[in-house]
């Protein structure tokens, strides 16, 4: 819901069994769309797929993961209830973990990954052509 608080603010030890979102702020709250589970599997960093290049994947939200090495595709409806999560296999852990995903120019979705060692790389996510 656009203009809406979601409540991201976690502190150092976070409790992920509470949501975030503190519904005694001034202004609209907005409980979370998804949860990661407990244990969280380190999301990261996300961007929205746009263009016509993507097809079906169109206006899904790319998010990262550290810690189970996958890329989310999550689709939401006009009210931002989620509708569901996909994950693509051929980053499913292929690259260790990804640090974040954002689309760039020419609608190219860019994912980083985060293993240290000097083996980073910046991958380039482009939608098949059907």
């Amino acid at each position: 819901m656009r203009g809406a608080d979601y409540g991201w603010d976690p502190e150092p030890y976070y409790d992920e069994s509470v949501a975030m979102t503190d519904f005694s702020l001034p202004g609209r709250q907005r409980g979370a769309r998804w949860s990661s589970g407990c244990p969280t599997v380190a999301t990261s960093g996300a961007g929205w797929l746009a263009g016509k290049r993507w097809g079906s994947w169109r206006g899904r939200l790319a998010v990262a993961a550290l810690k189970d090495s996958a890329l989310r595709l999550m689709r939401f409806d006009r009210s931002g209830d989620l509708l569901g999560v996909r994950l693509v296999p051929e980053l499913d852990g292929t690259y260790g973990r990804l640090r974040t995903a954002q689309l760039g120019p020419r609608n190219v979705l860019y994912v980083t990954t985060s293993n240290g060692g000097g083996n980073d790389r910046v991958l380039a996510v482009v939608a098949r052509r059907r």
